[in-house]
């Protein structure tokens, strides 16, 4: 028994030590979170405000109402705030962000790509150093400190998954499927599809570099087998999302992510469209072409808040007695991108090591890995490659849906690491018959590496403008802005040097275990400081303890006095805010029911409507939106409230239809009419009014529609008509969930205005009710809890059952499946 522990124990370390490490590296980045403070992000704050009314419906009913009432006027919460129940090996995932946030994501990173070694067959202690390169890359912390947190957690789990695919080819094909359907399901649970869809194009490079294997070794048969259980696990782990993926499915198409009904205005702009975002929009963020070399040389284009208080643009701004710390406000980036927060530094001494990784594996190791890379790269360059470009966008399934397409360079973000540890176990597990290929593989990434950190150092400076897109729209003096063209000038050269200092040190540590003159825990050791001290300063560039704020006050959307004297009205109506851009902010809707709001993916036809009329001030418009207050500033800049008197109401009868043949004709009769009379109908919804003339509904001036009950996903009216109407509300037409009754009865609906609900209105008096309810939501949790359960116990099974397997004496040869009998 002592023997056993004692073996245990010497299993066991390298993996305890690995978490204990993880956990406080994580911990101790995001100290200030364990004093009660957290991040002010961004994203979350809009979060907050596009939510509150699903928060505050929560609260009261203790339902979830499944729309966001307060959202430009109305709109599903499928890619908003949505309970998809059932997905339990989403809640079991979950359990791993014990840290808490934002520590628990880079630990979960970091854990993640370790276990993707372990799976590859890497050394525990090898491995080690893999998740912490991969965890602490400079982007991880940048999206976390903006708050794209479903971006940040898709990025923790994508690695484990990759690793798993990997296992069942080369070692367990019913373990490594059952572990790849498992993690795959978190991964899509993540709801960030972008991250998912760019590295199934790691997965087809995997799956392609197996299937060339097993070709060259007539293996194709056992290849297939593993192939169709994968698929199986694939199916599976779709199922265990099934509830959260069927509405994404049935919503994208009617969001900005689907095809606009409408002609399109500027027929000569044609060559922009694709079949979902248009191409400027999509490529607006690409990366550089040199800017590609910032994985190695952090502020090769600047990026973040890098002027330094004793800096050139510090001193300069003096002469103008500007208050200190405001050079921190100024862009120290000047790429070809519109703006960034900072690079994507995946650390010196890691990119050395993935080249040397690159000189030192066999073929089947890395051209796969490398291939994927450089597609990356290729793709991450977008507008600056755009015929490559125009290819995925034209011909790639979903490619045209994303935006941002320097984002790809995520898969270098999980390549660089991998080739790096490859290359490291192929040192520690070689023959003699290596040593040359190992000398000549650090001879020449040395030379590469360093060489480039050492010609940026010196000639860098001397080739570059350092004029920065923006700066002279900053409306600067000329002196400020030389000193901000110094300044970048100056970061270039210092992190040119940095980068070239870890290459050396890094290049020294692999060099002395080439020789031998090392001993592994030393190796260990030395490359992990290495690694921490290269990335952990670069990325406190861009979080650090000064952007923590006490809790409350981080994500706190304040409550202004042009907020509290409009919620003194207890009626129904909404807000338009424009002290700010109301479609890019979501803080109103924190307080109000906005016409405004933030989300990537709102309805195709509302942004329409912002686009012809909203966004150009067709007062028409906000009336029938029931915009009653206006916020907006004054002389001083300060918020004022203006009440609009004409503002339509919640529900109101018309006296006139105007019939539209197209979208087009529908859209733009909006402009000059009146909505509290006339309502603007697609003929397509004719059947619904049939009979209904217009001597109806002129005929009683006295009909009343008088809404009773507001909440966000039920909507109750009292009417009363002497004749059958027609009624409008001032509520966003969205067919698949909403759910019209009359008197306990259901009846039809139609849209009006090009995005409101109407309906048919019977002689009389009624109770209207319109519920919300996304369809099948039952049956879909139903499948989603059965696939999760299948996952979840089909994998502790099959973990079980190879445990109990090792401890049994083992054949000497594998089974024909290649799995170990």
């Amino acid at each position: 028994m002592p023997h056993r522990l004692v073996r245990f124990f010497r299993h066991a370390l390298p993996h305890m030590l690995a978490l204990v490490l993880f956990a406080s590296v994580s911990a101790l980045f995001f100290a200030p979170q364990y004093n009660g403070k957290a991040l002010r992000q961004t994203d979350m704050i809009m979060f907050n405000g596009a939510t509150s009314d699903i928060r505050q419906h929560i609260d009261r009913y203790d339902e979830h109402p499944q729309w966001a009432g307060r959202n430009f006027s109305g709109m599903p919460s499928y890619l908003i705030d949505m309970n998809y129940d059932g997905r339990w090996v989403k809640k079991t995932a979950d359990r791993f962000y014990f840290l808490g946030q934002p520590a628990g994501w880079l630990f979960v990173a970091m854990a993640g790509f370790y276990l993707m070694l372990l799976l590859f067959g890497v050394d525990p202690w090898l491995s080690i150093a893999g998740g912490l390169g991969y965890g602490l890359s400079s982007y991880f912390v940048i999206i976390i400190g903006a708050g794209h947190i479903t971006k940040m957690m898709a990025l923790a789990w994508v690695a484990p998954m990759v690793g798993s695919v990997w296992y069942a080819y080369r070692r367990h094909r019913w373990l490594g499927a059952s572990l790849a359907g498992l993690f795959a399901a978190v991964e899509i649970s993540t709801s960030h599809p972008q991250i998912t869809y760019y590295f199934l194009f790691v997965l087809l490079a995997l799956v392609i570099n197996e299937f060339i294997a097993a070709y060259k070794a007539k293996a194709l048969a056992r290849f297939g087998k593993t192939t169709a259980v994968l698929a199986l696990a694939a199916v599976l782990a779709l199922g265990a999302n099934l509830v959260q993926l069927y509405y994404v499915a049935q919503h994208t198409p009617e969001t900005t992510r689907g095809r606009s009904e409408l002609t399109d205005p500027n027929p000569t702009d044609q060559a922009n469209r694709t079949g979902g975002l248009d191409r400027d929009y999509i490529t607006a963020w690409s990366y550089g072409k040199i800017e590609t070399l910032d994985l190695l040389v952090p502020n090769l284009y600047g990026g973040g808040r890098d002027f330094q208080a004793d800096g050139e643009v510090a001193q300069a701004l003096r002469q103008y007695d500007v208050p200190r710390g405001f050079e921190r406000n100024l862009p120290s980036y000047w790429g070809p991108q519109p703006s960034t927060e900072g690079p994507v530094y995946l650390g010196a001494s890691l990119v050395f090591l993935a080249l040397f990784g690159m000189f030192v594996l066999r073929r089947r190791e890395k051209w796969w890995i490398a291939a994927v890379s450089l597609l990356a790269i290729f793709l991450a360059w977008g507008r600056h490659m755009m015929w490559f470009t125009d290819l995925f966008l034209d011909y790639l399934p979903m490619y045209n849906k994303f935006r941002t397409v320097s984002m790809i360079l995520v898969i270098v973000e999980w390549a660089v690491p991998l080739l790096a540890i490859l290359g490291l176990a192929r040192l520690w597990n070689r023959d003699e018959t290596d040593n040359a290929r190992l000398q000549n593989g650090w001879k020449w990434s040395l030379l590469i590496t360093g060489g480039l950190c050492l010609l940026i150092g010196l000639f860098g400076p001397m080739l570059s403008s350092f004029a920065g897109p923006n700066d002279e729209s900053m409306g600067l003096p000329e002196p400020i802005l030389a000193a901000m063209r110094d300044e970048r000038a100056t970061l270039m050269r210092a992190d040119a040097f940095r980068s070239l200092l870890f290459v050396a040190l890094t290049a020294g540590l692999v060099w002395l275990s080439v020789r031998r003159k090392i001993r592994r825990s030393w190796f260990i050791a030395g490359l992990c400081g290495i690694i921490l001290f290269d990335l952990f300063p670069v990325d406190k560039r861009y979080v650090s303890a000064s952007d923590f704020r006490p809790r409350r006050e981080a994500l706190n959307i304040p409550t202004t006095d042009a907020d509290r004297l409009i919620l003194q009205d207890t009626t129904d109506y909404r807000v338009a805010n424009f002290t700010l851009d109301p479609f890019t902010d979501a803080t109103t809707s924190y307080h109000h029911r906005s016409v405004g709001g933030y989300h990537a993916a709102k309805l195709r036809r509302y942004q329409d409507l912002i686009e012809r009329h909203l966004s150009r001030q067709n007062m028409a418009v906000y009336d029938m939106l029931n915009t009653k207050y206006f916020i907006v500033p004054d002389q001083e800049g300060r918020a004022t409230v203006q009440q609009n008197p004409y503002a339509c109401g919640s529900a109101w009868f018309v006296d006139t239809i105007h019939w539209v043949d197209t979208p087009d004709a529908e859209i733009a009769a909006l402009s000059g009419f009146d909505p509290r009379t006339t309502a603007i109908v697609d003929r397509r919804f004719a059947p619904q009014l049939e009979g209904l003339t217009p001597e109806d509904l002129a005929a009683d001036s006295t009909a009343t529609i008088t809404l009773t009950e507001y909440r966000t996903n039920r909507q109750t009216y009292r009417t009363r008509s002497s004749r059958d109407g027609l009624a409008v509300l001032s509520e966003i037409y969205y067919p698949k969930g909403w759910t019209a009754i009359i008197d306990g009865e259901r009846a039809p609906y139609l849209r009006a205005d090009y995005v409101l609900r109407a309906i048919r209105i019977p002689a009389g008096e009624h109770t209207l009710e319109f519920r919300f309810a996304a369809p099948h939501f039952d049956l879909l949790v139903e499948i989603t809890r059965t696939c999760s359960a299948i996952l979840l116990f089909g994998t502790l099974g099959l973990l079980v059952g190879t445990l109990l397997r090792k401890r049994q004496p083992q054949p000497t040869t594998p089974d024909t499946d290649g799995t170990p009998s």
